[in-house]
């Protein structure tokens, strides 16, 4: 007896239309394909990618060691006062840490950093906040009284990290800021 060892023409036809389409709804309606496909799209755009290790910033950080470190960061600065300084640094970003964000904002007195405000995209924020727990899981939630119950706050060597805890309202910017721990006064 001769074996037949061709292939069903519907088959093949099923097998094609998943390799077609299979990577495309992954791409386009999961969660992960949609996270690979934003970070893909921003390199593209040629928006900048910033790793920025903010658990372990410092007031002593100067704005021209973040422009050695990222020198693909297009900084923006102008003086006057501000709530957080006399000098304010903005810059487009793609992504930051692996998570597609919009932009990185440094604030600072007399070439002393006192916050960083990280703009991201809003699908992400639960990615987000899982990112900075993970990140700075040896130190503890605290949530002092001038702190909202809806603000989720971590307390660090040289400052403390803030982010709107629980998911987001449409008019709250999704961000996380850094904020320098003896910030000097105006």
């Amino acid at each position: 007896m001769q074996r037949d060892f061709k292939i069903p023409k519907l088959y093949k036809t099923l097998l094609m239309l998943a390799l077609v389409f299979g990577p495309f709804y992954w791409l386009a309606f999961t969660e992960d394909g949609q996270w690979r496909t934003d970070l893909a799209l921003m390199f593209l755009l040629g928006k900048p990618e910033i790793n920025l290790a903010v658990d372990t910033l410092t007031p002593a950080v100067t704005e021209g060691q973040i422009r050695e470190t990222f020198p693909k960061l297009a900084l923006e600065c102008a003086d006057g006062p501000n709530p957080f300084g006399q000098r304010l640094c903005a810059a487009a970003i793609g992504a930051f840490n692996g998570i597609p964000a919009a932009s990185l904002t440094l604030f600072s007195r007399e070439d002393q950093l006192t916050a960083v405000k990280i703009q991201y995209r809003r699908a992400y924020h639960q990615r987000m906040r899982d990112w900075v727990e993970a990140r700075v899981a040896e130190h503890t939630i605290d949530q002092p009284a001038e702190i909202a119950q809806s603000v989720a706050s971590w307390t660090l060597a040289h400052g403390r990290l803030v982010m709107r805890d629980g998911a987001l309202q449409p008019d709250e910017e999704p961000a996380l800021f850094w904020l320098a721990r003896t910030a000097p006064g105006p």
